[in-house]
């Protein structure tokens, strides 16, 4: 076991976590893939409790793939953790104790990583608790040092990219990105598009630090003189593009994950808010060409359609959401220097820093999108459902990596029209 001390950056929503238990409106117990570890296993298999033998008797399926993946958990019909008790509690916490409960569910949401030599905490924002401190705290994203050992972040599974494989521009390329998003005098969709034409421009510089450098400071120069904002105003904003986009990918979220399952609505509803917050839009576009009598159907987007009814509802919900980021005008500020910190340009899967900007623009092409439909539909936003709305589709996301590559597909195919397409997205 590695008792080696480790100097961890932590920011201020990780540090500040704590699970809320069965009070939490999305518990984690429910629709994951939880492996549970060897040792773990014959634990509770030999344990003294004979509820708890019989839980794992009767919950564990053998897998023997590996030491931490020798058996997982089969979930229930509707998707709930079958050790949970009748106010979602874990009868395995309750009667043992945290240290015997699978790894993975002792470390979620916490995901720890190397970023070179730094180790680097973070948090997923499939849990709810963690979008409320991300989004909602001014200070979320302010970092201190915290002392740990190393066998306790995630029992040693560190993930991220070591100063091995951490590609020698990333850091630097961080900064640029980091510099730009604490750029109070940049509204949101600036930063955004001077982070996208820096790294598409960087993008054959990557292994030329000097070259990287000089433009980093020539954009610091445009930032300076007005030249940036003069070419993001020129942007066009297309709106048929937009809704391509956004009714291609909605329509994948939906069909693609319960296409062909005899789930009735209600029970979907039930371990699944993404369909709520994505039925709001649904409903406000007044798209529904489906009995209203079949349960098994839901409402998506047809790309086919004209933008028109889309475009219109994004244009009369931008009050409602104007209203809601100047209570908390750090909201969108957050969310990107989250980004830039959590993902680390998605390298650890080979992607470039400028495929990744265009998945973070589709992201929040569709959130800006689910948004706007719980506007019209709530006649506000609240707290509440923004939280909702982004820890399901980011559970989501999380749930089904089947989907980057869906969405990587339609930026080629769009790519083909023209390069800049992805850029168009960031005009209201």
């Amino acid at each position: 076991m590695n008792k080696k001390k480790l100097e961890v950056l932590t920011p201020k929503f990780a540090s500040d976590f704590a699970c809320i238990g069965s009070d939490c409106t999305a518990h984690c117990c429910n629709t994951w893939t939880v492996e549970v570890d060897k040792q773990t296993y014959k634990t509770l298999k030999k344990h003294g409790d004979i509820v708890i033998r019989q839980l794992a008797s009767s919950t564990f399926k053998l897998t023997r793939k590996s030491e931490k993946d020798y058996a997982s958990i089969k979930m229930s019909n509707n998707g709930d953790c079958p050790v949970l008790d009748e106010k979602n509690l874990c009868n395995i916490h309750k009667k043992c104790g945290p240290k015997l409960l699978p790894h993975v569910c002792q470390d979620y949401p916490r995901t720890p990583r190397w970023f070179g030599e730094q180790a680097e905490m973070s948090m997923a924002i499939s849990c709810p608790e963690v979008v409320k401190n991300v989004l909602y705290d001014p200070e979320a994203m302010m970092i201190s040092t915290v002392t740990q050992y190393q066998n306790e972040l995630s029992h040693g599974n560190i993930r991220g990219l070591t100063a091995a494989n951490l590609p020698t521009y990333l850091a630097f390329i961080r900064d640029f990105c980091f510099s730009i998003a604490l750029n109070s005098e940049l509204n949101f969709e600036q930063q955004l598009f001077i982070i996208g034409l820096f790294l598409k421009q960087s993008d054959s510089h990557l292994n030329n630090i000097t070259r990287l450098s000089e433009l980093a400071e020539n954009f610091n120069i445009m930032i300076s003189d007005g030249t940036l904002l003069e070419h993001f105003q020129a942007l066009p904003s297309v709106s048929a593009i937009k809704w391509h986009f956004f009714a291609t990918q909605d329509s994948f979220f939906v069909t693609h994950i319960y296409k062909n399952k005899e789930i009735p609505t209600c029970n979907i509803k039930k371990f699944d808010d993404f369909i709520e917050c994505q039925q709001m839009l649904m409903r406000s576009l007044n798209t529904n060409e489906a009995s209203s009598n079949n349960d098994n159907v839901f409402i998506v987007a047809n790309p086919n359609r004209e933008h028109h009814a889309y475009t219109e509802i994004l244009k009369i919900s931008q009050k409602i959401i104007d209203e809601h980021l100047a209570e908390y005008p750090h909201l969108l500020n957050n969310f990107l220097l989250y980004s830039i910190y959590n993902d680390q340009f998605m390298a650890h899967l080979g992607k470039r820093p400028t495929e990744y900007f265009k998945f973070l623009i589709l992201d929040i092409l569709m959130l800006k999108s689910y948004l706007a439909g719980i506007a019209i539909q709530q006649e506000k936003l609240t707290k509440d459902s923004v939280v909702k709305l982004f820890q399901s589709y980011f559970r989501r996301r999380q749930h089904y990596p089947g989907l980057l590559a869906f969405m990587d597909e339609k930026i080629k195919e769009a790519e083909l029209q023209s390069e800049y397409v992805i850029f168009s997205l960031l005009k209201n």
